[in-house]
């Protein structure tokens, strides 16, 4: 089974973070968090840094390693290095990609259709956030 390594920013801001709806491939309809593929010589968070500017029109600031998440599709097999990051000051988030983006509360995680990789990592969000975005790691 081909492997597609991809990297994922969970985008941290006044207590929420961010969500873009899928537009397009196969997974089109779905909630995730933005990023997008590793190219070859890239490292993980070039890559992200690279795929939020893409596809957000958006620096980050800072970026620091959460989970990697290993799921199979049906045609390949997915391993996502994922990060808790923050907006470079200044910085709005723009739907280039995405038809829809959504800041979420903790109450309202579960509230879109998270693509079925997204799903466990929204849930440990759910259950670690008050840890996870604790000021001393912003």
């Amino acid at each position: 089974m081909p492997i597609t390594h991809v990297s994922a920013a969970i985008i941290y801001r006044d207590e929420r973070v961010l969500a873009g709806h899928r537009t397009d491939g196969k997974l089109a309809g779905g909630w995730e968090f933005p990023g997008g593929k590793v190219k070859d010589g890239e490292t993980p968070e070039e890559a992200l840094r690279r795929e939020i500017a893409e596809e957000l029109g958006c620096d980050l600031q800072l970026m620091w390693p959460y989970d990697t998440i290993e799921y199979d599709y049906p045609a390949f097999h997915l391993s996502m290095d994922c990060f808790v990051c923050t907006l470079a000051h200044g910085e709005e988030p723009r739907g280039i990609v995405h038809d829809e983006l959504r800041w979420l509360s903790k109450a309202e995680l579960l509230d879109v259709e998270w693509l079925p990789a997204d799903v466990r990592l929204v849930r440990e969000l759910g259950l670690f956030w008050d840890n996870t975005f604790e000021p001393e790691h912003l």
